[in-house]
């Protein structure tokens, strides 16, 4: 039996299966062609559709800027440093005697605060005071010795006058006797007994005479001898004086050396004592905050010739000295004094100079921007503070203040002139805070004069500008 053959009741239904096929592969090619030519005619349709659009120009418009005015600088110029308060003289009080220190008061301390004259070492005083008492007995046996002296004088001259009357009489006796002789009176041996009695006058009267002046060259060895116990006394009570020390000034103990019962040698260190009634602040000042102290003198005083107390002393200017504690300022009021030293620092290219406080316990109280003011505070200014110190300047120079946030780089501001950019250099003088001074030259800016104060990506000469406040 065959198996491949084919009966005529299967094969008859595959041909309307065929058919089916064929109508969905028609569409599936005709729905793309159909979507493809819709689009066609819709974009023909739209485009036709279509108007021309308008050409517009575009307007550009000039940048916007900020601006602010050039002013100028009242008042003088205020020069800020930072300092540290140190003492304005130490006193190294030493021993003028030797001796044991018989006491030592209780003021004498470190850290104690004491008057002129206060009694604070005693130096044992007994071999002193035995010393003055032998010069002073001493000078009163001088004294007495002079005095009979005096009374010797005073004899040997009543006795110088007697023998000189005695000598006259003499005399007139021998003028009689070789009166008498001449005519065969008397006789020779008469003669030569009056002239020996005249002899006798002559040599007294010569012996007194030598007497007194004796007298008078060991009245002069007494007199030196009186005067030089006389300074030995001085001496003496002067060294006496010196066993009590006592404070030469106003001031603060700041160290003590020796205690009491202790044996000092003269030149020996006791105290030292710091002066309290002035304090100096020592601060560094560049060149060129120098040359507005320079600068503050008047003019006629560079025509003068060289002078080397000016040369090399520094321009006095009045000063303030700022300490802040605990949201308070504290100001004390000094003046710029003197260099300390002489010359540059080589480390820090700075000079030294000193400020001098003449009334460290005067002291004001400022407030410091969001702090409340009071009423404490330290009472004086005292060594090793840190302060800030501003230096008030008055130069002569006349400047232009000018925002900082108008300064370009490389020294140079834009100015507005008719809504156009004019672009300036400039020569600065110092930058204080948020200011710049600026020199008031013929040929540069002055008061009044509009710049700008807001950055530019671009800026070149002559290009338009807007300012913010322009309508």
């Amino acid at each position: 039996m065959k198996q491949d053959a084919i009966s005529p009741t299967t094969a008859a239904p595959a041909e309307p299966q065929a058919r089916g096929s064929l109508l969905v592969d028609a569409i599936r090619i005709m729905t793309p062609l159909a979507i493809v030519v819709g689009g066609f005619l819709a974009y023909g349709a739209l485009k036709s559709l279509k108007q021309e659009p308008q050409r517009v120009e575009e307007k550009l418009l000039a940048p916007l800027v900020e601006t602010t005015f050039v002013q100028p600088h009242q008042g003088g110029l205020d020069i800020q440093v930072d300092g540290v308060v140190v003492p304005h003289r130490e006193l190294d009080i030493s021993a003028e005697v030797s001796g044991r220190i018989a006491k030592k008061s209780e003021l004498c301390r470190a850290g104690t605060y004491v008057s002129k004259g206060t009694p604070l070492i005693e130096i044992d005083s007994r071999d002193y005071q035995l010393e003055v008492d032998r010069l002073e007995r001493e000078l009163s046996q001088a004294a007495v010795m002079l005095k009979e002296l005096d009374v010797e004088v005073t004899n040997n001259e009543s006795l110088l006058r007697l023998a000189r009357d005695q000598l006259t009489l003499q005399r007139r006796e021998l003028d009689r006797q070789q009166s008498l002789a001449v005519k065969k009176v008397i006789t020779d041996s008469d003669l030569d007994k009056t002239k020996r009695d005249e002899l006798a006058a002559v040599n007294s009267a010569m012996t007194l005479s030598n007497q007194l002046q004796l007298l008078a060259t060991r009245r002069s060895r007494l007199e030196s001898a009186r005067d030089l116990s006389q300074s030995m006394l001085e001496k003496a009570q002067l060294d006496l004086t010196r066993t009590r020390v006592v404070a030469p000034i106003d001031g603060v103990i700041i160290r003590e050396m020796v205690e009491a019962d202790s044996y000092v040698q003269k030149g020996t260190s006791l105290v030292k004592l710091e002066d309290t009634s002035a304090v100096e602040v020592k601060c560094n000042l560049r060149m060129d905050d120098l040359y507005w102290l320079w600068a503050q003198e008047h003019p006629e005083a560079a025509t003068q010739g060289s002078n080397p107390t000016r040369d090399y002393q520094i321009p006095p200017a009045p000063t303030s000295v700022f300490y802040e504690l605990g949201g308070r300022r504290y100001l004390w009021r000094g003046t710029l004094s003197r260099f300390d030293g002489i010359g540059v620092d080589e480390r820090t290219r700075t000079v030294p100079c000193r400020v001098l406080v003449a009334k460290p316990r005067e002291v004001e109280i400022q407030k410091v921007e969001g702090q409340h003011a009071g009423a404490v505070g330290p009472p004086a200014l005292v060594r090793g503070m840190y302060v800030a110190v501003k230096v008030h300047a008055q130069p002569s120079t006349p400047l232009l203040e000018v925002p900082q946030q108008a300064v370009q780089p490389g020294n140079s501001v834009w100015q507005v002139v008719d809504g156009k950019l004019v672009i300036r250099k400039i020569r600065v003088a110092k930058t204080i805070n948020d200011l710049v001074m600026v020199y008031a030259e013929p040929d540069g800016l002055e008061p009044g004069m509009k710049l700008v104060s807001s950055p530019m990506a671009v800026a070149t000469e002559g290009m338009a500008v807007r300012e913010s406040d322009a309508p």
